[in-house]
């Protein structure tokens, strides 16, 4: 029976395995906000402000803990930025937590064939691989907090829990969002009536947060706007629409495998595993109606479940009717994540990428400044990015954290040589691509003081509708002295 289950998720993780090579060599933008991260990490490297406050000059986000930013500046080369180093980031991690799942499963059920299954069951969620190895924190926050909570676990009855603390906080200021480990052990030890221990762990993690933010926004970062990026950047607004689509998607992915897990649970009781998962799932949820979430709040719910489900088909290896209702319920849960998943990268999308770059490069120039959604693309070609991340910028307009007037303002200037949206800013006046990109504002000086140049086609992992296109509007020549030699007749090749 298990080697007819390591068969069956072996095939499984064996095909996202295979996809993270795709992915790793696509050079262009594969999760949406990859460009975004890599212009924040390239210009951290190049001594700019990355914390300072929004002003009519520049915008960078920021909203991710600084150890990312900092580890990132490392590895990333700012005179040729590509998104190959910080995948490979992603990818360890991944292998990480997938080697911590494994160490887990082996230390709850003492069965070898049970932890081989552990790692296969992670990777095989096509979630896994593809928030897995792009450019975000989640994999390296994650791997940070796991590798905590694996530490906690196996001291969970001496004083040594406490030697989890500071790998929990690395995560934190990696991720904020990864809370859930530390809460866990923090519930665990109040359920144990632990109470001293407890207000200990509370206190050296309190005060391990409290000096870290305070390290970072008085020494690290004098005189910019920590503090306000690390939270009030982050908080976008909540919605019911966004809360609705992600329970749905979220409750056909990992529905089955979360009610085995808490099934497994309550047969074999484990009060820490409880509280951790617990957690986890109670963080996803609350997380997910917020303005940019996404499915990926529940890959450590994955992970968790992961560890779960191979200790629960160890105990009942011997009676194969109920490892079979298990292993369907897992796989319907593994195809269901691959329907959600977006396609890989295509051979025609590398050649559209290439179509991207020779057209920025062919017209623009080192010192010339763009603005778009995909900051990667305009960074990979050598432009200026001043507003690295346009999405959070736009959504903090709207929900009045500032005001866009001094960017309007620097639009009627013109002072940006190319603007890249992915729709028609002369027909679309409500997609919801558009609320992603500009603000009515902007919208109207771009028609005002722009024109647009040429239209290309988008490659497929940039696209957020099947008719997006890559619109270029550069500016009018009565106010444009030092637009880009192709602006005045665009080839047939690029023309919609």
């Amino acid at each position: 029976m298990w080697v007819l289950t390591l068969a069956l998720a072996g095939g499984w993780a064996g095909t996202q395995i295979r996809s993270l090579t795709i992915r790793l060599s696509y050079p262009g933008e594969v999760s949406f906000i990859e460009g975004m991260r890599l212009a924040e990490i390239v210009r951290l490297r190049q001594g700019v402000p990355i914390y300072a406050p929004a002003s009519a000059e520049s915008f960078d986000a920021a909203i991710y803990g600084p150890f990312y930013y900092l580890l990132g500046s490392v590895v990333v080369a700012p005179t040729q930025p590509s998104y190959f180093p910080l995948r490979v980031l992603s990818v360890l991690a991944t292998l990480g937590c997938s080697g911590l799942a494994a160490f887990l499963v082996f230390s709850l059920a003492r069965s070898r064939w049970a932890a081989a299954l552990a790692p296969l069951i992670f990777l095989g969620f096509s979630q896994v691989a593809w928030y897995g190895m792009a450019v975000r924190p989640d994999s390296l926050a994650l791997f940070l907090t796991f590798a905590g909570y694996v530490t906690a676990w196996q001291f969970r009855g001496s004083r040594r829990i406490l030697l989890a603390a500071p790998l929990m906080l690395l995560g934190l200021f990696v991720k904020q969002i990864f809370i859930a480990a530390p809460l866990a052990v923090l519930f665990f030890l109040l359920g144990e009536r632990k109470y001293q221990r407890a207000a200990v762990w509370a206190g050296v993690m309190t005060l391990g947060s409290l000096g870290l933010l305070a390290y970072f926004h008085y020494f690290a970062f004098p005189g910019q706007a920590f503090l306000q990026h690390f939270f009030t950047y982050n908080m976008l607004r909540m919605t019911l629409a966004q809360f609705m689509n992600e329970m749905i998607v979220a409750g056909l992915i990992f529905f089955g495998p979360t009610f085995l897990a808490f099934k497994y649970l309550d047969l074999y009781p484990d009060r820490l595993l409880a509280c951790y998962l617990g957690c986890a799932l109670a963080v996803a949820i609350l997380a997910s109606g917020k303005e940019g979430s996404d499915i990926n709040y529940f890959v450590e719910c994955v992970l968790i479940t992961s560890v779960l489900i191979p200790a629960f088909l160890a105990k009942m290896i011997a009676r194969p009717a109920r490892v079979l209702r298990v292993l369907i319920v897992l796989a319907v849960a593994l195809f269901m994540a691959r329907v959600f998943t977006p396609p890989l990268p295509r051979k025609g999308d590398f050649s559209r990428d290439l179509a991207l770059q020779a057209f920025l490069r062919g017209n623009f120039t080192s010192s010339s400044r763009g603005l778009g959604y995909y900051t990667g693309d305009l960074l990979r070609a050598g432009l200026q990015t001043p507003i690295s991340d346009p999405y959070q910028y736009v959504q903090l307009v709207r929900q009045g954290t500032f005001s866009d007037r001094d960017l309007v303002r620097e639009l009627e200037r013109q002072k940006f040589d190319v603007i890249i949206v992915n729709f028609d800013l002369q027909l679309a006046e409500d997609r919801e691509c558009m609320a992603r990109s500009i603000t009515d504002g902007m919208r109207g000086v771009i028609l005002e003081r722009y024109r647009l140049a040429t239209t290309l086609e988008l490659p497929g992992p940039e696209l957020f509708h099947p008719d997006d296109r890559f619109y270029a509007w550069v500016p009018r020549p009565r106010a444009s002295s030092g637009a880009p030699k192709s602006s005045t007749s665009p080839s047939a090749d690029h023309a919609r």
